[in-house]
């Protein structure tokens, strides 16, 4: 018993689904979709690096986030990763919960920063 502790410790200090990303707001999980509207907002992943770094939408609305290359990535937004692991060619739509600004970085590569305002 003593061993499984540290373990169930462990386990419990990883996060929770339920970070409001310092907005004051529950984030969603972004969704898989299959293609993304002509025009729509989209971040990209490649080269090792959010394109564009800054990305501004209307609130309410649907953005779109895409892993280009054959690295793997995540999409954590505040602090919750909200895709899952991306492998190439994956494509999720995000919808932010409310006005504010949002910090997304990668958890492989914590050099992949970005920012999403959202108005």
């Amino acid at each position: 018993m003593a061993a499984v502790l540290p373990l169930l410790l462990a386990v419990g200090a990883c996060g929770d689904d339920t970070s409001d990303g310092g907005n004051g707001l529950s984030l969603p999980d972004a969704t898989s979709v299959t293609a993304i509207p002509e025009g729509a907002p989209l971040i990209d992943q490649d080269n090792l690096a959010f394109i564009p770094g800054e990305l501004t939408v209307s609130a309410g609305g649907t953005m779109y986030l895409k892993n280009s290359e054959s690295a793997v990535h995540t999409v954590t937004i505040d602090g919750k990763n909200v895709s899952g692991v991306m492998r190439k060619d994956d494509t999720l739509a995000w919808t932010p919960p409310g006005a504010g600004t949002y910090r997304v970085t990668c958890d492989y590569h914590p050099q992949m920063r970005a920012t999403i305002t959202v108005r």
